[in-house]
């Protein structure tokens, strides 16, 4: 019996296994046995279909749970792989009939299983996109190599009729998982998740059939008949080429993502600084490589007005930032779910039982309760918040108690004070989100205040040159473009324009509309 071969021996064995020519590696009979195999996985038969129906079936309610197991127990069943070796292997032959039957195989199991996932999304109770959805709908250049590595091992294992780690690699490629989210995304109408999984699926298909075609070619096999140049291998490679391009951007915008949400949650952690603050929930959307759109829920222990603006503000990228606020008593998450739509939200620790005492006990750690009043069905406060807080603070505050006392309709009214202005850009006339915000929470105010009349008047620089009509033009536009939202709330608005001869102090200050109350 011959004594097992050192690690040094081993390894040049493999050494010479890899630089071997191809007549070494396999014989012409060991060729065509292979290749026979492989066509014979990917043949359409009866048993293909149903198991790709049932395996696709499998997936789309593994994802739905969003239940990793149940996903790899559908992986291993697909017998997807079949039909794209044996594609690989009609390529490196040139055997365009072998191909076209190959391909066709592919296409109708892959509609087979779309249209299973299909069937079960329609027909489950739950619709929701878990994050086992949600991870196949971005696939980036990792994607690309993962399954160049996986076609090379299962090729290589093939070729050579070793079936050893063939399932793990049916778990690396995870061609049946993308299919499952086509269907998903096309039963419930969500283009961007059908699209995002389609580009994946297409992704290891072709990184799969390229690795078989490298490998096939290595192993010996070669068009019997060829006529004009070699045209498959340049083919290829255009093809993954042209892949690569929306990969990589995928990959880049996941990796300014993953920065800017990591700074974002610096900056928010700096703006409650002193409160305790636990972040629970924080989603950062980015545009040209900046945060644009910020939503955050935090758990603090004393409320923070202006935090919104604070964190925008060190942000220096122009984000909309939404804080939805939980005041508790120590800093840490309740038991209960936060829930609900994004605001500055106020949390008791505990509640009497009648609407104004939960009221009351409700506003108490985030500012000084002046009344609580029944007004007919509804509950008006007057509260005057801790710090320097803004309309906008105000008006959250009240859509936050209103949330916790939604059998009871909630006032509250902010102390009088000089309504802000609302700011333009520079030579616009339309709203942005902070300033229709702005505008809204003045609308807000008035309403709370009683009054049912206001004066705007919009505001504009005048050219080098001096005030032109241009000018008056931009300003009043300005100004119509606040009172629309104030008219929405039922005020009477009468608008105005005010242009300088010439710019003193801040230019800023003419770069918005003032509004006041009308005698």
């Amino acid at each position: 019996m011959a004594a097992p071969k050192s690690v040094i021996g081993q390894t040049v064995d493999a050494i010479r296994e890899a630089v071997a020519p191809p007549a070494r590696l396999l014989t012409d009979s060991e060729r065509s046995i292979a290749a026979a195999d492989i066509y014979e996985a990917g043949r359409l038969t009866p048993a293909y279909s149903f198991m790709l129906f049932s395996a696709c079936g499998i997936a789309a309610l593994g994802l739905l749970q969003s239940s990793v197991a149940v996903i790899i127990g559908a992986m291993l069943i697909s017998p997807l792989m079949g039909p794209i070796m044996a594609m690989g292997m009609a390529l490196a032959r040139l055997d365009t009939r072998a191909f076209r039957s190959s391909a066709a195989t592919l296409a109708i199991g892959a509609g087979l299983s779309v249209a299973a996932s299909i069937l079960i999304v329609w027909l489950s109770p739950l619709k929701d996109a878990t994050p086992e959805i949600l991870s196949r709908t971005r696939p980036t250049l990792l994607d690309l190599i993962v399954a160049l590595l996986s076609g090379f091992v299962g090729a290589y294992l093939t070729v050579n009729r070793k079936g050893g780690a063939i399932a793990g690699v049916a778990i690396a490629t995870a061609l049946m998982p993308p299919l499952a989210v086509v269907g998903y995304g096309l039963a419930t109408a969500n283009w961007q998740i059908a699209s995002g999984a389609m580009l994946l699926f297409l992704t290891n298909v072709v990184a799969i059939l390229g690795a078989v075609y490298g490998v096939a070619r290595r192993y010996g096999y070669r068009p019997q008949v060829r006529e004009g140049r070699a045209w498959e291998t340049w083919a290829l490679l255009i093809v993954m080429t042209a892949l690569c391009v929306p990969l990589a951007v995928s990959l880049r915008s996941i990796v300014i993502e993953a920065r800017e949400t990591t700074r974002v949650r610096g900056v928010v952690t700096d703006a409650f600084a002193g409160a305790s603050p636990h972040i629970a929930e924080l989603v950062v959307e980015t545009e040209r490589g900046g945060a644009n759109e910020v939503q955050a829920v935090v758990v603090t222990r004393k409320f923070v007005p202006g935090a919104e603006a604070r964190v925008a503000s060190q942000l220096k990228t122009g984000a909309h930032v939404e804080i939805e606020q939980v005041v508790t008593a120590t800093g840490v998450p309740p038991s209960a779910g936060s829930g609900g739509a994004l605001a500055n939200r106020v949390t008791p620790t505990s509640a009497p039982a009648g609407p104004e005492q939960k009221l009351r006990a409700m506003l108490a750690g985030v500012g000084r309760v002046e009344s609580v009043r029944r007004d007919g069905e509804a509950v008006e406060a007057s509260l005057v918040l801790n710090g320097s807080p803004s309309l906008v603070d105000y008006q959250a505050a009240e859509q936050a108690a209103q949330r916790f006392l939604p059998q009871t309709s909630v006032r509250l009214v902010p102390p009088l004070a000089p309504l802000p202005a609302v700011q333009f850009a520079y030579g616009s006339s339309a709203l942005d989100a902070d300033s229709r915000r702005t505008a809204e929470s003045i609308g807000w105010a008035l309403n709370r205040w009683g009054l049912t009349a206001a004066n705007v008047e919009g505001l504009a620089t005048p050219s080098p040159r001096g005030r032109r009509a241009a000018d008056l033009r931009v300003a009043q536009s300005r100004g119509e473009a606040v009172a629309s939202v104030l008219r929405e709330r039922g005020i009477d608005v009468s608008v105005a324009a005010s242009v300088p001869d010439a710019v003193e102090g801040d230019p800023a200050q003419y770069l918005a509309a003032q509004v006041s109350a009308a005698p």
